[in-house]
């Protein structure tokens, strides 16, 4: 009898467990994403500044992010890509920056996304979407600045819009002047030639 019952005391333990566990594995993958997503926003801005501008802009039209609010987390110190993520709090909550940096948001999105009973997989999806914008006016403005050259500078990463590289270019005079293979036979064929 006492091994049933720790059998089941020990399956009761191990049921209730799992859970826990399992919510914290999200939270550690949902910090690896989030994580790694402030460090590409970051790191675009890093390599070119005027995407500064572009985040500026996006954030305004994606989640109603005031300028004032930007310059203020700028002055204050905040890198790029943590706007972001304090300019998707603001859309989804209404919580001024300086209330969510007095929380921590910036520096600990999982604690922050726990308590406020956000959706960890919502937040993902549009920091994905955020940031895809981004690359797409990235990309836009280099192509942009490739069309009105004289001639062609140093790019920076074109990242996965290489391919419209292609498409910048001018393709007028693609077929050539002359004929580039010429045959000739000397009578007509014959069967079996």
């Amino acid at each position: 009898m006492n091994r049933k019952l720790v059998t089941l005391l020990l399956t009761v333990v191990l049921v209730i467990s799992l859970p826990a566990s399992a919510a914290a594995f999200d939270l550690l993958e949902f910090d690896g994403e989030v994580l790694s997503l402030i460090e590409q926003l970051n790191f675009d801005v890093g390599m070119d500044a005027n995407m500064a501008q572009v985040y500026a802009k996006l954030m305004l039209n994606e989640y109603g992010t005031a300028p004032v609010d930007v310059r203020w987390a700028v002055d204050e110190g905040i890198s790029w890509g943590r706007i972001v993520t304090l300019s998707y709090f603001q859309a989804t909550t209404g919580h001024s920056f300086i209330e969510m940096t007095s929380d921590g948001a910036h520096f600990d999105t999982s604690t922050y996304v726990s308590q406020l009973e956000m959706s960890p997989d919502k937040m993902v999806a549009a920091l994905n979407a955020f940031v895809k914008l981004a690359e797409s006016e990235r990309n836009s403005m280099i192509f942009d600045r490739l069309r009105n050259a004289p001639r062609i500078q140093f790019i920076p990463d074109l990242g996965s819009g290489f391919g419209l590289f292609q498409e910048s270019l001018d393709f007028r005079r693609i077929e050539s002047q002359r004929p580039v293979k010429i045959h000739s036979s000397k009578g007509g064929l014959t069967k079996g030639d």
